[in-house]
């Protein structure tokens, strides 16, 4: 957890923090530039019983503070639009994250309330989460005690048979059909089930003030404890990767908002070690975004890779510093959407797991092919699918948001938006086209990140997808072609028994009617024990001489995998004669 942070005098506080009056503030939001408040900012951010957190930076100072409640985040936004009349904080960027976002439903309510939220998108960030399959037959084995679910409508009274209105039995048994059906179809249907039967689903949702972008997260993380493999997950059309639902809300006051789902909603913060691990590696860009707007020295020491241009400039001209309070929005925007690492991870980098797969599984191929390797291809080829769906998605978010919205003549008609001087002689309150459009600009820095982000998808992971795809499919195609080769191998190898048997009952069959001949018996006519064994040797021997003869000239001597005739055998050898020949010449 860390230790206590120090106490800090409210008059060091900015004044519009000291007027607002809420306790809550004033005892938690700390100089984030700080050091020592930095380090402790750095643990908690990693802890799993952190609710959520908010930045309010700008270019000379930050300020952050962990698990506040939903009062304090509207009194912080109310204060937002107020800030131009304290001049040295004019260009300052409130960024709330939230986790457990069931859990803060409150929270979400004042955000909604604030932006004006639809109310779909409202209700399907307060959805409850999915209950564990394993889980799903009997009581939690998390220890979890916050969470008691009741079916909808499980108490609701049940009307008498006998009520007139009803109208007849057979009524009344196709109401109550339809009203079970209805029931078994939305009772366990809610927002988390959707995003993780379906990997790809994403949603765009524009509004007068906001943005807001809704996806899944792929995480290369461990999804099963050390004791158990992956590879016997029920799932296997899906990769062994942990997924995130995530939600980011750009504003027009310069709010950026993050809501991230709970990783593990049911452990009440109670996590095993590779859980942990897991929670890093969900946690891995946004703790990296957390650091960088930061001024901390302890904040300054990562890899130039880790750098991002969001408070730390080299340049300190007029000209771009004139822009800095326009592009640190959109530029916190798309950091904490662009993974980078993790697309990484999963399929850009080179030798990652689903090449591995695929060069183990054709090493295993050349070894010995069999029909259990098209199954394994098959798993493979469905979790690539997934993933092309999954990175097919964040290109159409990126198109959505760069997209520009523009007045229509549509938009115009019937309406109080006014797009030339012409309607101003009308009395009724008319409002500017700009300010009719849905959706929050973003700055030029922004939108030249995200259309390098969709070149990245497109040239690095699409592609290294599909080429994965082919390189399956023409493993297929091996994998039946070794199996066929196998096989007349192995007819081959008949044969080559049958003609041996063949040539053994050849050989002994003349030596048999001889046996036959000398064991009848003639008139006047004697065989001795020497006699018999002469014939024997020499009808023996004549025999194999035959068929060696035979064998040569027709191709079929054993003791080869491919029979060669005998032509072709001689030829062989001239040219390998007159090979080494040529060559003691030269």
């Amino acid at each position: 957890m860390g230790a206590p942070f120090p106490p800090i005098s409210t008059t060091d506080l900015p004044a519009y923090y000291r007027e607002l009056g809420d306790d809550d503030i004033l005892r938690s939001i700390k100089n984030f530039d700080d050091d020592i408040h930095f380090e402790q900012f750095d643990h908690k951010v990693r802890n799993p019983n952190s609710r959520n957190f908010l930045i309010d930076f700008g270019d000379d100072e930050a300020w952050c503070a962990f698990d506040l409640e939903a009062n304090s985040f509207t009194r912080l936004l109310r204060t937002n639009t107020a800030r131009p009349k304290y001049k040295m904080d004019a260009c300052h960027l409130i960024s709330p994250n939230i986790w457990l976002p069931y859990d803060q439903k409150d929270t979400l309510h004042a955000l909604a309330k604030h932006y004006d939220f639809s109310p779909n998108l409202l209700g399907l960030m307060c959805s409850e989460p999915v209950q564990p399959k394993a889980n799903s037959a009997g009581p939690s084995k998390s220890g979890s005690t916050l969470w008691s679910r009741k079916s909808p409508r499980q108490g609701s009274p049940q009307k008498s048979s006998k009520d007139p209105s009803l109208g007849s039995e057979e009524n009344i048994g196709m109401a109550d059909l339809t009203q079970s059906t209805e029931t078994g179809l939305f009772r366990d249907l809610t927002h988390y089930h959707i995003v993780d039967e379906v990997w790809h689903w994403s949603s765009v949702d524009w509004g007068r003030r906001f943005v807001c972008l809704g996806f899944n997260a792929l995480h290369c993380a461990r999804t099963s404890p050390p004791d158990q493999a992956e590879e016997h997950d029920t799932r296997k059309e899906i990769p062994h990767v942990k997924r995130v639902w995530n939600w980011l809300v750009l504003c027009e006051d310069k709010t950026v908002i993050s809501i991230a789902e709970d990783p593990f909603p049911f452990s009440n913060g109670n996590l095993r070690a590779y859980e942990l691990k897991m929670l890093v590696a969900v946690r891995r860009n946004l703790v990296n975004v957390f650091k960088q707007l930061s001024k901390a020295q302890c904040s300054s020491r990562e890899s130039s890779v880790n750098t991002l241009p969001i408070r730390k400039r080299v340049g300190d001209t007029e000209e771009e510093t004139a822009h800095r309070p326009t592009d640190s929005p959109g530029l916190l925007f798309y950091y904490l959407f662009e993974d980078w690492y993790t697309t990484y991870s999963l399929v850009t980098r080179r030798e990652h797991q689903y090449a591995a797969k695929l060069d183990k599984l054709r090493k295993d191929m050349l070894i010995k092919a069999e029909l259990g390797h098209v199954d394994r291809l098959h798993e493979i080829g469905r979790q690539l699918a997934v993933l092309k769906r999954v990175y097919t998605g964040y290109e159409l978010i990126i198109d959505r948001v760069l997209k520009k919205q523009e007045a229509t003549l549509a938009s115009l008609k019937n309406s109080y938006v006014v797009s030339g001087p012409d309607s101003l002689a009308s009395s009724i309150p008319q409002i500017a086209v700009v300010e009719s459009l849905l959706g929050v600009s973003l700055s030029s820095a922004a939108r030249v990140r995200f259309e390098r982000l969709k070149d990245r998808i497109r040239l690095y992971a699409l592609s290294e997808i599909q080429e994965c795809l082919d390189q399956k499919n023409s493993l297929v195609m091996m994998n039946f072609n070794l199996i066929a080769i196998k096989e007349s191998f192995s007819v081959e190898r008949l044969t080559r028994i049958t003609l041996l048997l063949a040539k053994v009952t050849m050989l002994f069959m003349p030596v048999s009617l001889m046996t036959a001949f000398f064991s009848t018996q003639i008139v006047n006519v004697k065989f001795t024990l020497r006699d018999y064994w002469i014939s024997f040797s020499v009808i023996l021997g004549s025999s194999f001489l035959a068929l060696a003869i035979f064998g040569f000239a027709s191709g079929t001597t054993e003791g080869k995998m491919i029979y060669k005739p005998l032509s072709r055998i001689v030829f062989d050898i001239s040219k390998a004669f007159l090979f080494r020949k040529n060559r003691k010449v030269s």
